[in-house]
């Protein structure tokens, strides 16, 4: 009886955890971009540069992976893959002989257009349960936790 009191607790406590409920939302909206990805034969990493490469070009490996939080194994690893599938293209830095500099090719940046859509589609089908207040109150309140 005991047992059943604390795995009932511990079930409550989990699922109005905020952070669960985030990790839960963020793992589905990984599973649904990730599908509409396979489609384009692109992962969620190289998306995920290519999204950050369409804010700013020209940003080095590491530049890229910090900013968006990618350890540099990952972060060469799809860019190598992006390079592969001509997206993108490294150029030598021209203030330093180690780095490499990363653009987008004209192929990279004509699919942008396909990225933004998808990127439309998955935030209207998560909100599409909200209203439109709702809607904006939920991008003030997750502007303000991020920042």
């Amino acid at each position: 009886m005991e047992m059943n009191k604390q795995y009932s607790k511990a079930q409550q406590v989990r699922e109005s955890s905020v952070g669960w409920m985030l990790k839960r939302l963020g793992a589905n909206l990984d599973a649904a971009i990730g599908e509409e990805l396979k489609n384009l034969g692109l992962g969620l990493g190289e998306f995920t540069i290519l999204m950050t490469l369409l804010e700013e070009e020209g940003l080095t490996q590491a530049g890229i992976g910090k900013k968006i939080v990618m350890p540099g194994y990952a972060t060469t690893r799809n860019i190598d893959a992006l390079e592969a599938k001509e997206l993108v293209q490294r150029r030598k830095d021209k203030q330093s002989r180690r780095n490499y500099r990363i653009f987008l090719t004209t192929q990279g940046q004509q699919q942008s257009a396909e990225l933004f859509e998808i990127v439309k589609a998955i935030n209207e089908a998560l909100l599409e349960p909200l209203g439109k207040t709702e809607r904006a109150q939920l991008v003030r309140i997750l502007n303000k936790l991020l920042s």
